[in-house]
């Protein structure tokens, strides 16, 4: 339980979106944590900001999925299951509008990946019309120690192919290398990660949360970004990166700085593929929107955009600038080069797949070898139709 230390009333306007108010002045964030074992969970509770959260709405259960999809879908993860349900239908019985649901979680994992598929896929189940976005992180496989993870990271992906509305995808190589070669980190961990993803999440949800003269929500986002329900897997780019470069920001900077390959949050090279659609969310009061609609359509013309979508290029305004900050720019993408992404796991995963490597582990806990064989397919089509509009 928290309390907003400021004077400024737009700062606590929408504060209810992501908040609920327990007392006068003091609120909780309507959210739910959880982990298969106590650490990460445990971590949440002892940490400086584990007195925000509701206890109850910490939940872990006994055992660690293994790094094993199936033990987090079928046997460890259906423990604490209808514990986890219970406590999102109670907090969606709080709102008095529920627009939808966020998962944030990695797709490698036993945790992420098979509890987070399970809970996604009773969540579309039991809110069917309500807007399901996922941010979700992407292995780096060349250096995981953990043989299994591309089976985890493809059975992942049948289910948010299937049931999210919106996948913002991130990979751990691009997020390393962003602070290697941008924030000049000499080394980096999980910490500097988690940063730098919050930063992307607050530009994205920023008009939902504050005012501005161009606003829109989860259902906007999605009809601005998804041509077609499959093809809903974004990218994101981020500028200013580096906080100590803020006094050179005009509205030209940001522009250029959103399609630029330095600032993106992934790995994909943009020159291979087209643009389906893209959005800009930018903050702050100095900019000027006519200016940056202008710069938008010139930068446009510099990238390669599907054509028979019209007006693919959206802008997003929210008032108030990010801590620190005079103004800045979250971009977001849906991009054909995001094949690029769905190769990269599959070409691992077939290399075990095709020798039966592991798969017993899988087998074990309660799933068929078909399930594996229709993650694969689903993928395989996914990344046709990619294919298919960019060889348009």
């Amino acid at each position: 339980m928290g309390m907003y230390h400021g004077d400024s009333d737009l700062q606590v306007e929408r504060i209810n979106v992501y908040f609920t108010e327990a007392t006068q002045g003091k609120y909780v964030p309507r959210s739910v944590f959880t982990d298969l074992d106590e650490y990460s969970v445990n971590k949440i509770r002892n940490s400086m900001y584990g007195q925000l959260f509701r206890p109850d709405l910490v939940v872990n259960g006994k055992m660690s999925a293994s790094n094993n999809f199936a033990k987090g879908f079928f046997t460890e993860g259906a423990e604490i299951l209808p514990e986890l349900l219970e406590k999102i239908r109670h907090l969606a019985e709080e709102c008095d509008l529920i627009h939808g649901f966020q998962f944030l979680h990695s797709i490698s994992g036993g945790c992420g990946g098979g509890l987070g598929s399970l809970l996604l896929d009773h969540v579309r189940q039991e809110y069917p019309d309500r807007t399901i976005k996922s941010y979700s992180i992407f292995p780096a496989l060349s250096v995981s120690q953990v043989v299994v993870e591309p089976y985890n990271a493809v059975l992942t992906m049948n289910h948010l192919i299937e049931n999210t509305d919106e996948t913002f995808c991130f990979d751990n190589v691009a997020l390393f290398e962003i602070l290697r070669r941008t924030l000049r980190f000499p080394s980096a961990n999980y910490t500097d990660i988690n940063q730098i993803l919050a930063q992307v999440m607050i530009g994205v949800t920023a008009c939902f949360r504050f005012p501005g003269q161009l606003n829109m929500d989860l259902r906007k986002l999605a009809v601005n970004m998804i041509p077609f329900p499959a093809l809903h897997f974004l990218m994101t780019s981020l500028s200013p990166i580096q906080t100590n470069s803020y006094q050179n920001l005009t509205e030209q900077s940001l522009v250029k700085q959103m399609f630029d390959k330095n600032h993106r949050i992934s790995t994909i090279q943009p020159h291979d593929g087209k643009y389906l659609t893209a959005t800009g969310v930018f903050r702050g009061q100095s900019l000027s929107m006519r200016l940056l609609h202008d710069l938008l359509a010139t930068e446009k013309a510099n990238h390669r955009f599907i054509q028979w979508i019209p007006n693919n290029c959206k802008i997003a305004h929210c008032d108030i600038p990010p801590k620190g900050l005079p103004c800045s720019v979250t971009g977001i993408a849906n991009h054909t080069g995001i094949v690029q992404q769905f190769d990269y796991l599959l070409q691992p995963f077939k290399k075990l797949f095709q020798r039966r490597a592991f798969i017993h582990w899988f087998i074990d806990e309660g799933m068929e070898e078909i399930e594996i064989s229709e993650a694969d397919n689903r993928i395989e089509n996914l990344t046709k139709q990619y294919k298919s509009i960019d060889n348009q």
